[in-house]
């Protein structure tokens, strides 16, 4: 694992200005979900970019209380500038319009591209999508980027929706487990209560869906056979089932965010 300290904290940062200034943008925002990974973007963020950083808070009929709260404290805590933009009435008349589609729902386990389980309705991924097009409306009137949430564990097991969390700009935390993001969010001062919150998609608007459940497996399992694969170490400490679930997650995610493109050579 990273040790996580000030040289990492200060490598991030510069990263995130070099990219910014690349795109000739003015600053960056981040929508604040009140979990550890957008309260951590929104923290390097502010070191990053100062005044000239956003919280973006986006209520919705998948959005929990709590959620609004925690985005606020985490905005208090680095004195960062936030707005809220509540989508509910939007999300709500895109659901219902949807529903009266004349479709039927395809019977399936799992996301597309991922070994993550669905339910039916299947309309949680209608709030992500209408979040991350409320923060770029957002961000092009500012010329600011649109800072992503997305840790290494999320991409590795294809936990996001596409362009939905997953279009973002560019993704600060991309190349750190969960549990790295853990020890980044306290090292850089996430209230202890957010960083303590169980990983929730936060999409059904209520305390079910935690990440654990729909992986299988928790982070710190996950980010450490993964780690062991990878360097090729013995897995002999860790569950089989454990292992199986690990493989299994990154094998059906591995071409979630590629786009076949036909190559045509006149």
């Amino acid at each position: 694992m990273i040790n996580v300290n000030d040289e990492l904290v200060d490598k991030i940062i510069k990263w995130m200005q070099k990219r910014v200034e690349d795109r000739n943008a003015d600053g960056a925002l981040v929508g604040l979900s009140g979990g550890v990974d957008s309260s951590t973007a929104a923290g390097l963020i502010k070191k990053a970019f100062g005044e000239n950083s956003l919280g973006v808070m986006l209520p919705s009929s998948g959005t929990i209380t709590k959620d609004v709260k925690y985005g606020q404290k985490v905005a208090s805590k680095f004195d960062l500038d936030t707005i809220k933009v509540n989508v509910k009435n939007i999300y709500d008349e895109f659901t219902e319009t949807f529903k009266d589609i004349d479709i039927e729902d395809v019977e399936r386990e799992y996301w597309p591209q991922t070994k993550v389980p669905t339910d039916k309705p299947q309309f949680q991924n209608i709030s992500t999508r209408l979040r991350m097009m409320s923060l770029y409306h957002i961000a092009e009137r500012m010329n600011y980027v649109v800072m992503g949430t997305s840790n290494k564990s999320e991409i590795l097991t294809g936990y996001y929706t596409l362009y939905g969390d997953g279009a973002t700009d560019m993704r600060p935390m991309g190349d750190l487990y969960k549990t790295e993001v853990w020890d980044l969010a306290e090292h850089i001062g996430v209230p202890q209560e957010i960083v303590d919150r169980p990983p929730s998609g936060g999409c059904r608007g209520d305390e079910t869906d935690r990440d654990e459940y729909e992986f299988g497996i928790d982070y710190n399992t996950f980010d450490k056979i993964h780690e062991a694969m990878i360097k090729d170490n013995s897995l002999d400490e860790f569950d089989k089932k454990d292992i199986e679930r690990t493989k299994e997650l990154i094998e059906a995610a591995k071409n979630k965010s590629k786009i076949p493109t036909l190559k045509i050579n006149i």
